[in-house]
């Protein structure tokens, strides 16, 4: 799908679409139920749609397993599928062909003796099975895989430990916490300067309940930054509390001087003069593209730290942010782990591409807010997190058009 986009000014106010990372590990609990979660507030996004696909073919003890694009999927269900079945297929398509998905799944070769095809998708997974015990972990790739075992350890017999080394994304980790503690779990965890230890206690009977689905902060970074920087907007239905990561825009719009309040519950944004910020975003990658929209508005070059969080996205992000910056006439730098960002203040009007990465997408989306016309190719990649993101816009005064 092509989209083009025109200089625009918006207003109004918007309800964001509920948490996928929150709504899909509800759905992964709900496979190790007798009974499902009743989920309130659902998503429509591709890879929600994935998990909810995975967890029927669960209940029916099938043994291929779907991930359409979602690398958490691929990462977080084969040791609850495990519990199952001891001899399953993992399919993938699109992006998440080119994610090495096995090499991450290499702790359960190592711990538990499961033979694992590596040669890309489909990964042939056989003498799956799963025992509690004292398990290390190196956490510096990626927090997918230590979902996955904490959940499906939590049922197993007996109670376990996870101690990580070099942990990020721990945010995310929490999140598996707190979604299945809330559902009956009892984990807990500590943390020093080198290491996340998770204390996991099994044989849990998981109760069933009705969960409501909190609002996506990763997305709503995005409309956050176009209310910045192209008109005020209000956005409802996100948590100022929230455990998600992204919630970190808030830290952000504090160092760069943003205008925005809480207002019963609705966060209000204003325009406002974006002022130079430093930020560290190892924990929060997701997070830079939206990031980067503000840093093109500064006042002053930008240094954003986790670069290197972005190559194994669902494209090279790093070189596909650096790559359609620069087309519209932005200087963008890698000194090792930073990204400087510095500022542009007349957008080209030109054709982007989304590298199939529905961030890219989205951060294009914005930035095109400020053209008098961007053309973004690839732009239905949007529907893996947002699918309503280009009707949101529209609704806010966004002049968009698009053509299959």
């Amino acid at each position: 799908m092509i989209v083009r986009i025109h200089k625009s000014e918006l207003g109004g106010t918007i309800r964001i679409c509920p948490s996928k990372s929150y709504e899909q590990r509800a759905l992964a609990i709900s496979a190790l139920m007798h009974e499902g979660i009743e989920v309130q507030n659902p998503g429509g996004s591709a890879d929600v749609e994935a998990c909810r696909n995975i967890v029927n073919r669960i209940k029916v003890c099938d043994k291929t397993f779907d991930c359409g694009e979602s690398a958490l999927c691929a990462r977080m269900f084969p040791p609850i599928i495990a519990l199952h079945t001891d001899n399953f297929t993992i399919e993938g398509s699109g992006t998440l062909l080119h994610r090495n998905i096995d090499r991450d799944l290499k702790f359960y070769e190592n711990n538990f003796g499961w033979k694992i095809s590596h040669e890309g998708f489909p990964i042939q997974i056989s003498n799956a099975r799963l025992t509690s015990g004292n398990f290390p972990l190196d956490g510096s790739h990626t927090s997918q895989v230590i979902t996955g075992l904490i959940l499906a350890l939590s049922v197993v017999d007996g109670n376990s430990k996870l101690t990580i080394e070099n942990p990020t994304s721990v945010g995310y980790i929490l999140m598996t916490i707190d979604a299945a503690n809330n559902a009956g779990a009892n984990i807990s965890c500590t943390r020093d300067s080198n290491y996340f230890k998770i204390d996991i206690c099994g044989n849990t009977v998981f109760n069933p309940k009705t969960y409501e689905t909190e609002g996506d902060w990763s997305n709503a970074a995005f409309l956050i930054a176009a209310g910045l920087t192209d008109g005020g907007i209000s956005i409802s239905g996100l948590n100022p509390e929230s455990l998600q990561p992204d919630r970190a825009i808030l830290e952000v719009m504090d160092l760069c001087n943003a205008k925005y309040e809480w207002l019963d519950g609705t966060l209000v944004i204003h325009k406002s003069d974006i002022r130079q910020f430093d930020f560290d975003a190892t924990d929060c990658p997701d997070l830079i593209p939206p990031l980067c929209i503000l840093a093109l508005n500064a006042d002053r070059e930008c240094k954003i730290k986790g670069a290197d969080r972005l190559v194994g996205k669902e494209s090279n992000r790093l070189e596909a942010i650096t790559k359609e910056l620069s087309k519209l006439g932005a200087k963008v730098e890698t000194d090792g782990n930073i990204l400087t960002i510095h500022p542009l203040k007349n957008i080209r009007s030109t054709i982007v591409d989304s590298h199939n990465d529905h961030r890219i997408a989205m951060m294009l989306s914005i930035i095109g807010l400020k053209s008098e016309e961007m053309e973004i190719h690839g732009s239905e990649c949007v529907s893996k997190s947002y699918p309503e993101f280009f009707d949101a816009l529209k609704s806010l005064g966004a002049k968009i058009e698009t053509k299959d």
